[in-house]
């Protein structure tokens, strides 16, 4: 039978619940009653034939039969429509009329049967009514008026018959009639605490299921709204991203170059201090981007087999005059050990360590060194800076924390280092301690898992033995942001290069038609208007030309899908904002390699 379950918002609704659950279980039980009083009345007609004449049995056992049919045809009803809360007060109304009403025919034949002349027949009528009593407590005990408006007429016409014998032993049978009944009672109560027990247990069971359904749909809704959130930062943090570099990038070249073409010392002194914001100002702008874009999700995890000294070979490289110019020693062990990890953001989180060591340390040195523990490699930036108290040694992965720098000097940077060194470790699922003693310095670990040597794919970027410019290089400088490709060719014209420019494929195609000569080197930007990119203007330019010239990307974006699709170009690629000098490594190994290329194929 259907049984609908409304969530329980008041008492009233409770109680109306419950008594539904109630009716369920009579419906449930009512197909044996009906067939067990059928039955039963059936005995008692073809019994009682030498006690009661046909005219009084027939009557009475067509009204039994009429109400058998009336009963099966409303129990059908009741279990094809459902059971509401509006019409089960109704229900239980019909079915304890229909109840007593029969019991009331029983209690009348009873009445009419017993006999003091005939005590079998007296007997075999009352044990049928005690047995009706006994299943009755049984399968309708939960339901109070139902039964009592049940027994009550079932039984008290055949005490009272009883009693009203001479022989003082249909007395004694009177008084135990009465008291099976309350001992029926009795049991009765037990029965239905045990049954009702069972329903409200049931109830609290649907209320709590439906609490965990609206706890999930929140939860879902939550999950829903964080994953559009996310993908809203992402869109923000690429669009961000590519618009906010392309000033800083700009701005970067432009002091590089003007530090260059600077001969007055007071005024080399004064681009160097302009460089030197322009370098915080880029090294705050990344610190951020970084965090957000490792909070949003927006870095993919893109795990090799690498020779682990290439890598350490460019921190060196770049951290070393750091370390001179503060009069530190700066020593990195380079041992061939391969690693199984992302090089590009272990890059990121190594620098990370390195710059970290090296700001808070102002005598002694920093050193990096490696070694193999069981089947790890561990990797340890070392200081004899400051050091980090131990109650501290947790507290410095959070952001912005910065100890004995309460000042907040920008020369210390601005406190977001470890805590990307901790984001990137979680996503790269390696483990970073610190041990550190104040005053005497710090250890940093990072334990990588070990690579295969034989499927090391990692090459490194560039060759730094071949990291000078070949006299008058002609670079293609392709990017939409005037600005940008003034301060790009500013730069290049320092480095003695000679430099053209363009803002599209067709202007760049127009303008070396125009002058017929085959540039060195191509350098875009990725994402240029009217949908245009990078890698197909390079393309566009190559078969033009039906050469394959060198090409290097710049971007400025930060969307996965978008670096993924530059990534898979085969281009080397530097991001907006990029250093001057990874700028002239790269256009130097560029050319070489095509060289050597050239030079191989003849």
């Amino acid at each position: 039978m259907p049984d609908s379950h409304a969530a329980s918002l008041t008492l009233e609704d409770r109680e109306q619940d419950t008594r539904i659950a109630q009716f369920v279980l009579l419906c449930g039980n009512l197909v044996w009653i009906i067939l067990g009083t059928f039955f039963a009345a059936l005995a008692l007609f073809l019994a009682l034939q030498e006690q009661l004449p046909l005219s009084q049995r027939l009557p009475w056992f067509g009204v039994v039969i009429v109400l058998t049919i009336l009963r099966t045809v409303l129990l059908r009803y009741w279990y094809r429509e459902p059971t509401t809360q509006q019409n089960v007060n109704r229900r239980i109304v019909v079915a304890t009329l229909f109840a007593t009403t029969m019991a009331s025919l029983f209690g009348l034949l009873a009445y009419l049967a017993v006999s003091e002349n005939n005590p079998l027949t007296s007997l075999l009528v009352v044990m049928v009514l005690t047995g009706m009593v006994a299943s009755a407590t049984a399968s309708v005990s939960h339901l109070l008026p139902m039964y009592v408006l049940y027994i009550f007429p079932l039984m008290l016409p055949v005490a009272y018959r009883l009693s009203g014998f001479d022989q003082a032993g249909y007395h004694w049978i009177a008084g135990l009639i009465l008291l099976y009944l309350v001992v029926c009672l009795g049991t009765s109560r037990s029965i239905r605490a045990s049954i009702m027990h069972s329903i409200n247990v049931r109830y609290d069971n649907l209320d709590l299921l439906d609490d965990v359904r609206r706890e999930k749909q929140r939860a879902e809704v939550a999950l829903t709204r964080e994953e559009q959130a996310n993908h809203a930062k992402s869109k923000f943090l690429a669009a961000a991203s590519h618009d906010l570099r392309q000033p800083l990038h700009s701005l970067r070249l432009f002091t590089a170059t003007l530090e260059l073409q600077t001969r007055d010392t007071k005024h080399k002194t004064l681009v160097s201090q302009i460089d030197s914001s322009v370098k915080s100002l880029e090294d705050l702008f990344n610190a951020l981007l970084d965090i957000s874009k490792l909070d949003a999700g927006t870095f993919t995890v893109d795990k090799q087999h690498a020779y682990l000294d290439i890598l350490l070979s460019q921190i060196e490289g770049e951290f070393k005059p750091l370390a001179e110019e503060k009069q530190l020693e700066f020593h990195v062990e380079l041992e061939d050990h391969v690693v199984y990890t992302d090089v590009l953001l272990l890059e990121r989180l190594l620098r990370n360590l390195a710059s970290n060591a090296i700001r808070y340390t102002d005598s002694g040195g920093v050193s990096i060194t490696t070694a193999i523990e069981d089947d790890h490699v561990v990797v340890k930036v070392c200081d004899t800076g400051v050091g980090i108290p131990g109650e501290d040694q947790a507290r410095i992965f959070e952001e912005f924390v910065q100890l004995g720098n309460a000042e907040r000097d920008r020369n210390q940077g601005i406190g977001l280092g470890l805590s990307i060194v901790k984001r990137l470790s979680v996503l790269l699922g390696v483990d970073v301690a610190v041990e550190s003693t104040p005053v005497k310095g710090s250890v940093f670990s990072v334990t990588l898992p070990l690579g295969d040597p034989e499927q090391s794919r990692f090459t490194p970027s560039h060759d730094p033995a071949r990291s000078e410019l070949g006299d008058s290089l002609f670079v293609l400088v392709i990017d939409d942001e005037e600005e940008a490709c003034l301060a790009v060719e500013g730069l290049l014209e320092t480095w003695g290069c000679i430099v053209m420019t363009a803002t599209s494929g067709d202007a760049a195609i127009t303008q070396l038609e125009e002058i017929g000569e085959v540039p060195d080197v191509l350098l875009s930007d990725y994402r240029l208007r009217e949908g245009e990119t990078g890698g197909v203007v390079i393309q566009r330019i190559r078969e033009h030309l039906n050469k394959t010239i060198p090409a290097i990307i710049l971007t400025g974006d930060i969307a996965p899908d978008r670096l993924q699709d530059i990534k898979a170009l085969g281009y080397p690629m530097l991001h907006k904002p990029c250093e001057p000098e990874a700028l002239r490594r790269l256009l130097a190994f560029a050319t070489s390699s095509a060289s050597t290329n050239t030079a191989t194929q003849t």
